[in-house]
């Protein structure tokens, strides 16, 4: 991953994890869970962009950020709140949070 590549992944990631905040809040779960779930979220967000796997297919295609956001969210709030999966914790509640434009 380039500097400039790592820099904007960071800007996005910084943008999404506010929504993330807000969304969970919004839902019940305390700041420090909320916390735990964003500082895990980011791990496997950074680690997805970073992989040697993806570099090779960063000349194919570009990752979406928003999309690898929204799937290590998911995986982190499945491991702290499992049965959030069939609620606000959902691939179709986060991508609504995430993707939301106002």
């Amino acid at each position: 991953m380039t500097e400039y590549d790592s820099g904007a992944y960071s800007v996005h990631f910084a943008h999404f994890a506010a929504k993330l905040e807000a969304h969970l809040i919004r839902f019940g779960v305390t700041c420090a869970d909320a916390d735990s779930i964003i500082e895990e979220s980011s791990i496997i967000y950074f680690e997805k962009l970073g992989s040697a796997k993806k570099k090779l297919l960063k000349f194919v295609r570009k990752e979406d950020p928003a999309k690898v956001f929204v799937d290590s969210a998911y995986r982190a709030i499945e491991r702290h709140i499992p049965e959030a999966n069939n609620s606000f914790g959902s691939h179709i509640e986060l991508s609504k949070c995430i993707l939301q434009t106002h």
